[in-house]
């Protein structure tokens, strides 16, 4: 019996060939060959599969879309879907408050009265009394000088003073009301012009009787008018002398005068601190020390009263209208950390053509010795109150590479604005520009996501819906 034999002739599996018998024509007749099957069937078989899948798939997720869920999904998951599209921030609203209307300014603080001691007379310092922070009282003495060379001048000036007297016949400095008739000379030459007017008044009666020669009348004559002479004389050179006395005598207040100065003492100023306080003088420098050589004019202390500190600042002219005498102040400096009440006690006539300011001065009180002449200080002068400003909590301002701006919301949306702020505390701001409307809500939370137009919606809007709904029913959490 005949083997038949089969081939691949291809990678195709479909196709095979058979093979030659090799055995006698007497063979049985040849099995039937299967159908022949191409690429072309086998790709659109699977395309086909495909689509059907593709079809099943999409009319089983349609049909679970349109579905209705047999219980309601709960509020905080409408929530989450609404988060994905607005911003969920706070607001408050525009707060119309009174507020105080004030300039304010910078300057710096000085003593209610600065005094530089400088020496008087030249000499060696021989003792210092007194120091830096020391508080002194007027005709208190600071410092000596050594007063050896001034107590011999004196002496001397007395001295000479006494030999002037001697010569007049005087132990004491005359008046100025002294008659010159006591004068031992004055008084001599008055005598003898006396006696010489009388002598010649009897010889011109004998010579009108010819009871006497005319020589020896006009001799007569001649000795009065010589007496009278010399009596004048010594009324001059007494009046000479009494000049010359008087002369001395100022030498010798001189001479006392320097002595003196050789203590140096605290002044006694003719004006009166505010309030009637007893005034003082603090020492704020000691430029001398003992052996110190000085000379007229060399500084040695500087005193300042400071009970009551003088802050001058300068204010920009366009409040020139509104800053006027005893206006409040307030006062700020970095040591003391509530401000000080102080008033505006003077307003310079004049605007520096420089600056386009003027100068203000303001009366600090200082009883404790807080403030410190020479400080750094914010003055705010208190000028009016307004009644109707509009304010924003400080959270809602929004400061970002120099500019400054609120967001506002407005049907739905954030509103970009810019501002210009003014008064400001701890909690809120004033908004000077622009004008904002009464019933507008200003943004306070969510500034980094926010921009001009952006969706947005109220946090406490939200909390009020999944508080309740609208039938009254309670929200799962709070069951």
């Amino acid at each position: 019996m005949g083997q038949v034999l089969l081939h691949p002739t291809s990678k195709d599996p479909g196709r095979m060939d058979a093979a030659e018998p090799e055995s006698s024509p007497a063979t049985a007749s040849p099995a039937p060959h299967p159908a022949p099957q191409t690429p072309f069937l086998r790709k659109l078989a699977g395309f086909l599969l495909t689509c059907c899948a593709f079809v099943a798939g999409w009319y089983v997720a349609n049909m679970q879309a349109n579905q209705h869920p047999k219980e309601t999904l709960p509020s905080h998951t409408l929530a989450q879907e609404r988060d994905l599209q607005e911003v969920v921030v706070t607001a408050e609203p525009v707060a119309i408050r009174s507020v105080q209307r004030s300039v304010e300014a910078f300057g710096t603080l000085y003593g209610f009265e600065e005094v530089s001691i400088s020496a008087r007379v030249e000499g060696r310092v021989r003792q210092v009394l007194h120091d830096v922070a020391d508080e002194v009282k007027p005709s208190e003495r600071l410092l000596e000088i050594d007063s050896t060379d001034y107590e011999l001048a004196v002496q001397q000036a007395e001295r000479a003073l006494h030999v002037e007297l001697a010569k007049l016949g005087l132990k004491e400095s005359p008046l100025k009301s002294f008659d010159l008739g006591r004068i031992p000379f004055v008084a001599k030459a008055r005598s003898i012009m006396e006696h010489a007017k009388a002598r010649n008044d009897r010889i011109s009666r004998l010579a009108a009787s010819k009871t006497v020669s005319a020589e020896d009348s006009e001799n007569a004559a001649s000795e009065y008018r010589t007496a009278q002479a010399e009596y004048e004389n010594q009324i001059l050179q007494a009046e000479m002398d009494l000049a010359t006395i008087q002369l001395k005598l100022v030498g010798l207040d001189v001479a006392r005068e320097q002595l003196a100065n050789t203590r140096v003492l605290v002044p006694t100023p003719t004006i009166t601190l505010p309030g009637g306080d007893d005034l003082t003088y603090v020492i704020a420098q000691r430029s001398v020390s003992e052996g110190t050589l000085v000379r007229p004019g060399s500084e040695l202390f500087r005193l300042v009263i400071n009970q009551i500190l003088k802050l001058r600042v300068p204010v920009p002219e366009r409040y020139s209208a509104d800053v006027r005498l005893e206006q409040p102040v307030n006062v700020y400096t970095a040591s003391s950390r509530k401000p000080i009440t102080g008033t505006v006690t003077k307003i310079y006539p004049t605007v520096d053509a420089t600056t386009r300011s003027f100068q203000v001065e303001i009366q600090v009180p200082n009883p404790n010795g807080i403030l410190k002449p020479g400080s750094f200080a914010k003055a705010a002068i208190h000028t009016r109150i307004d009644p109707e400003a509009a304010t924003v909590p400080l959270t809602s301002v929004v400061q970002f590479a120099g500019v400054t701006k609120i967001f506002v919301m407005e049907q739905g949306k954030a509103r970009e604005i810019p501002v210009t702020l003014g008064t400001q505390t701890t909690e809120w701001v004033e908004v000077v520009e622009p004008e904002l409307p009464a019933d507008a809500r200003v943004i306070t939370s969510g500034h980094t996501m926010l921009a001009d137009q952006t969706p947005v919606t109220d946090r406490r809007s939200m909390d009020d819906s999944t508080t309740s709904d609208p039938d009254g029913a309670t929200d799962s959490k709070l069951e």
